[in-house]
């Protein structure tokens, strides 16, 4: 393995242009798969299956505490679920972020990262109003809530107040101990609705906020995990806001700069384009098997969402795996694109919007200003395709969906909208090594059932993931924290 190399080695490639050059291992050429690619067998300390945040969070751990690391990553590159996309030519100096990019307050561990790896970060575009589309009307307002239907607007706030008092309610560390954990993971968020909501207008806003958060429907999530998932934030706006929200900053270079920073550093210690397929414990180690290699390792992290890790062989095939694999099935992913329109300016602005956008119509129902922020830069509008409306985009021609994307965007931002002079689109259905995104979800019975199945160690192997974090749970800093603390338990169990 090479040594770690130094952090002004880092600044440097990224500052060549946002891009590491390191990772020829993981960065997709033939070359690099070929050099990347792992065969034969290989011995180390600690192996860890996943480079996205947790996996690359954890070896990094592992790594600073002296142990032999050695990262297994399927596809031919780092970071997952957060992937840069290069804009289209004349543009193609400037990339955006296909996946995961905000940050805000609290992400603690996501903006000390960047710190360290000397990343900037800036505020998401969020001058001007807010376009809201509902009931076939369109309307601009500022704040957090459409003022357009004051009673929808006044139960949806209280709504909002309500189930963050609910929230308050769940441990951290174990949700299904809550003093009415059984009766909230017996039912879902839809239910929950329908009985505590009278007008449609605050069931639409609710709903909104849902397949905001979730990527999917009301009617798929236990009602018990959406008030964990509260509470792990912090509060309801938490999640939703912009400024002081969830969604305030974002990084220079694209959110995948700081995974390529990580990487940059843990260097030949990543074997890109090795989908591990078997892992098999023993009284002596972990035998981590895939087509043509085989890794020995003391201890195993697996640093995957719940859905992939299931795909996975394990044995022996005890109670405490059966179970784990149990409450795999039953977590998942949601059903999200992400679409892109490149303009030659941000013409929103200068109409005095933020380029922010809800709506109950249309295939894109929430949007971002998702310019980037070098002098010179296009226009970018970004938006959301969740849930149903995801999996209904499946069926679409591409030049179809285009035109459904480029007809919503119209609609909220007007005629300046009509021709792009590029378009961008990462649908994660069909990412075989995500299944969806942007997070593994829960539905109604998993979390009582199942309990401490999620993380519990099992023997020599350990559980990372965004899905395992107590704090920023479906966030790449939850991500972050889920690696760090899967580090802890393997140096305490060495």
């Amino acid at each position: 393995m090479s040594e770690l190399l130094t952090r002004r080695q880092v600044l440097a490639g990224i500052a060549a242009g946002g891009s590491l050059p390191l990772l020829s291992a993981c960065m997709g050429s033939e070359a690099a798969q070929t050099a990347a690619g792992l065969s034969g067998k290989a011995t180390t300390e600690v192996a860890v299956i996943g480079a996205g945040y947790a996996g690359l969070a954890c070896a990094r751990a592992l790594v600073q505490a002296g142990r032999d690391v050695m990262v297994l990553e399927a596809r031919d590159r780092v970071g997952g679920r957060c992937f840069n996309q290069t804009l289209p030519a004349p543009y193609d100096q400037y990339v955006v972020e296909g996946g995961a990019e905000f940050i805000g307050p609290t992400q603690d561990r996501m903006y000390a990262l960047a710190q360290e790896l000397g990343i900037a970060t800036f505020g998401a575009y969020n001058t001007g109003k807010t376009v809201n589309y509902a009931n076939g009307r369109r309307t601009t307002y500022s704040g957090r809530i459409p003022p357009g239907d004051p009673l929808a607007a006044a139960e949806g706030a209280l709504a909002i107040l309500r189930l963050d008092s609910m929230a308050q309610q769940i441990p951290l560390d174990a949700p299904w101990n809550a003093p009415k954990a059984a009766e909230w993971d017996a039912q879902t968020f839809q239910t929950w609705m329908d009985d505590n909501l009278v007008g449609a207008g605050a069931k639409n806003l609710l709903r909104l906020a849902i397949i905001a958060l979730f990527s999917a429907e009301p009617r798929e999530l236990s009602l018990l995990y959406v008030l964990f998932y509260i509470r792990s934030a912090g509060n309801l706006n938490l999640l939703l806001d912009t400024q002081g929200g969830a969604q305030q900053d974002r990084i220079v270079g694209g959110s995948q700069a700081i995974a390529l920073g990580l990487a940059q550093a843990l260097g030949e210690r990543i074997r890109c384009n090795a989908p591990v397929s078997s892992i098999v414990q023993d009284a002596g180690g972990v035998t981590l098997d895939g087509a043509g290699f085989s890794v020995r390792a003391q201890r195993v992290v697996v640093a995957m969402s719940p859905w992939m890790a299931g795909r996975l062989h394990y044995a022996p095939f005890d109670g405490p795996t059966q179970a784990r694999l149990q409450l795999m099935q039953r977590m998942p992913m949601g059903s999200i694109w992400k679409v892109h329109c490149v303009y030659p300016t941000p013409f929103w602005r200068e109409a005095g919007l933020n380029g922010q956008a809800t709506s109950d119509r249309f295939l894109t129902k929430v949007t971002f200003d998702n310019t980037p922020p070098e002098p010179g830069a296009p226009g970018v509008m970004m938006g959301f395709i969740d849930g149903q409306d995801a999996r209904d985009a499946l069926a679409m021609t591409p030049e179809a969906r285009k035109q459904a994307v480029i007809e919503a965007f119209v609609t909220y931002f007007g005629d300046q909208a009509a021709n792009p002079v590029g378009y961008l689109e990462m649908n994660w259905q069909a990412e075989d090594y995500s299944g969806g995104g942007p997070t593994g979800t829960l539905p109604p019975g998993a979390l009582t059932a199942y309990t401490t199945a999620l993380r519990a160690p099992i023997g020599r192997l350990h559980w990372a993931g965004t899905e395992t974090a107590e704090i920023w749970t479906g966030y790449m800093d939850g991500a972050v924290r889920s690696g760090e603390r899967a580090a802890q338990e393997v140096l305490a169990a060495l």
